[in-house]
């Protein structure tokens, strides 16, 4: 939720005014680490005079301060970072503006520095209170740097107040057991729905007016209800992240019947939930270093490791090398996509190619090395592999693997086929003048008076591009030639419903504008609220431009000089997956707090998938009567059908669900697919 994000900020370098701390003495000849000196000199520096150094630019510039005072102050607040936005947002939802926090006596302080913690700004702050409740994702760190300033308190007569944190009041720290009940959790997500409840629980406790007893409960019960019509039994269905079409790990990361393989960080991390035989997975650098371990202990011989490139390239090399040193049966398949494709096809850090990498395990000493790929042909015998290095075709990618397996030691197969998504976008800027990656004139069909709908061509290619097709006939097949990336491996099936259409064109829509369009009526523009934001939640699949409608959405708001924040939920599902795009407008930046729309928050759900849209995620910020949606109906199939030829849509029991959750009245559905490429 950061850096995913984006805002409209003012970056006026005046807006700044940097004081330098004058109760600070500067050591002899400064701060900085200098040549010659020692490794000691070094770190009595640091130790005596940087981090002070620190602590007093933090007092002068007022880095730690308290943001909401009151006269009468009971209840502190202490908050940094993300962290302090949820919980400013979280105040903002339970109706407690600044002015209601003076009158019940809150305080709140916003951390800006949050190691080492300045200790007078803090002290400052506790003074009076009764108890200080610590927001701060994860782990506590400010907790703790919080309780040791007020443990010096002991003895002098001052109020210490209660300082709670991840659990509620407990006997004993956080090791203490039994272990005190979660309030703010240290795993899974963090929400201002989670920092609204535990400000609630704790401000509870204190003598309130009864009209903001109402104010907190009434956004309680809207939580709670959403938590309590979230938890009913419903039909789910799941769009889960999945390859691309004709991505070359549909074929690179199968392995052969007996054999087991071991996942890494990259796309094809993805074959854990695929029918794939893969398991586990490990940060960089540590890719099929569990085998290490777990060889000496178990009757499996050799196991299958699969590596990226990318990471190859940052750290991968040495997953390897540890293999090598310690003597395991392993193959590591070398995934060499041509591009960083997880984070948007990026290129890799520096120089890598398949021939650099033969070279490299040469030298780490593996000694069976080969190269499968898709183009055989385009690695001449003096292209400068590795001594002894053969190259394969991908169709002998079994009896390769076979091989391998049966090899004592550390082996290297280096599957090389180009990404699927950059293939697309090398294609798309191929002009008649130049050529940035080839496109051949070869379409694939499926007939569907032959085709027997068995699936057997979505096993043998794992495409996403092989779709259902209902007939009076019952279920067939058609391949979707907007999203073919033509791999081809869909032909591999044996099944006479194929055709291949050699130097043929798509046949383009016929326009059904005919002239002018008529000029179209102009919305109603809705005023921004006083107070809060103009939440829109833009649902649908992941690669299909829902990113795209939030970025377009957000510039239009900054262009008029709003203030916005746009947060873009994809990371690993755009390949395929659930993609949701926060939008929050404001009539200012100062007016936006948390990215994340809350819960029940959404004014807008502009559904560009049917499936996303009635999952919890999306359903948890519809508030009945107030939220209004616009869904597109058009049937897109999930990753299940790759499996499931009998896998069914369920529109009418999604449709229904949405009603349910935004109010009849208040909800369109349109097949804007359909309209789109009319």
């Amino acid at each position: 939720e950061v850096v995913e994000a984006s805002a409209s900020v003012i970056v006026d370098p005046e807006r700044l005014d940097i004081v330098i701390p004058a109760d600070f003495r500067m050591p002899p000849a400064g701060l900085n680490i200098r040549w010659p000196d020692g490794p000691l000199e070094m770190e009595a520096r640091l130790l005596d005079y940087k981090l002070y150094a620190a602590l007093a630019y933090c007092r002068a510039n007022k880095l730690n301060h308290t943001v909401i005072d009151s006269l009468h102050a009971r209840f502190g607040i202490v908050a940094s970072g993300k962290a302090y936005l949820d919980t400013r947002q979280a105040l903002a939802d339970l109706g407690l503006d600044e002015q209601t926090c003076k009158d019940i006596g809150i305080r709140l302080f916003k951390c800006g520095m949050v190691w080492p913690l300045e200790a007078t700004a803090v002290r400052s702050f506790a003074e009076g209170l009764e108890e200080i409740l610590v927001v701060e994702e994860k782990r506590q760190l400010l907790e703790y740097a919080v309780k040791e300033e007020l443990f010096s308190w002991i003895g002098t007569g001052k109020r210490i107040p209660r300082v709670i944190g991840k659990f509620d009041e407990k006997d004993g720290g956080e090791w203490a057991v039994p272990q005190g009940n979660w309030i703010l959790p240290a795993h899974y997500e963090f929400s201002p729905a989670i920092v609204a409840k535990a400000i609630a629980q704790r401000i509870g406790k204190l003598e309130l007016p009864a009209e903001i007893r109402a104010r907190m409960q009434m956004r309680l019960a809207v939580i709670d209800a959403k938590e309590k019509a979230l938890a009913k039994p419903r039909v789910v269905t799941e769009r889960t992240p999945f390859y691309c079409s004709g991505c070359p790990h549909n074929t690179s990361t199968v392995v052969p019947e007996g054999s087991r393989a071991m996942a890494g960080i990259g796309c094809h991390y993805m074959a854990i939930w695929m029918d794939r035989n893969t398991s586990t997975y490990t940060q960089m650098g540590g890719e099929g270093v569990p085998w290490i371990g777990q060889a000496p202990f178990t009757h499996t011989k050799h196991i299958f490791a699969n590596l990226g490139d990318g990471t190859y390239y940052h750290s991968g090399s040495m997953a390897v090398r540890a293999a090598v040193a310690a003597g395991v049966s392993i193959t590591y398949k070398i995934l060499f996509n041509d591009a960083v494709a997880m984070t948007g096809g990026q290129p890799h850090d520096g120089p890598l190619s398949v021939p650099m990498i033969t070279q490299q395990m040469a030298a780490e000493g593996v000694t069976k090395i080969v190269v499968v790929t898709d183009e055989p042909e385009k690695y001449p015998s003096d292209v400068g592999f590795a001594e002894g290095v053969t190259v394969h075709h991908r169709d002998q990618l079994d009896h390769i693997q076979l091989e391998l397996r049966e090899h004592p030691g550390v082996s290297v197969m280096v599957y090389d086929q180009t990404c699927a998504s950059e293939k697309r976008r090398r294609r798309k800027k191929n002009t008649a003048e130049k050529t940035h990656f080839p496109d051949p004139a070869r379409r694939v069909v499926i007939n569907e008076l032959v085709c027997e709908g068995c699936g057997d061509c979505n096993l043998k290619s794992n495409c996403l591009s092989v779709e259902p097709l209902e007939t009076e006939f019952g279920r067939k097949r058609k391949i979707n030639q907007s999203s073919c990336n033509k791999d081809y491996s869909c032909l591999k099936g044996f099944c006479p419903s194929f055709v291949t259409v050699e130097g043929g064109q798509l046949k383009k829509g016929k326009s059904t504008a005919g002239g002018s369009i008529p000029s179209l009526p102009q919305p109603t523009v809705p005023s921004l609220r006083a107070q809060g934001a103009y939440g829109i939640v833009v649902t649908g699949v992941g690669g299909t431009g829902v990113v795209t409608i939030g970025q377009l959405l957000g510039m239009a708001a900054h262009l008029e000089g709003k203030g916005l924040s746009v947060l873009d939920m994809a990371g690993l599902a755009q390949k395929g997956g659930a993609v949701f795009s926060h939008v929050q407008i404001t009539a200012t930046p100062e007016d936006l707090y948390a990215t994340r729309i809350a819960m029940g928050e959404a004014d807008v759900v502009l559904g560009c998938d049917l499936i996303v849209t009635a999952s919890n995620e999306a359903l948890s910020k519809i508030k009945s009567g107030v939220t209004k949606a616009v869904v597109n109906t058009a049937e897109s199939p999930t990753a299940e059908f790759v499996r499931n030829p009998n896998w069914q849509f369920g529109s009418p029991n999604l449709a229904t669900q949405i009603r349910e959750a935004v109010n009849d009245s208040e909800c369109s559905f349109v097949d804007a697919s359909a309209l789109s490429t009319a």
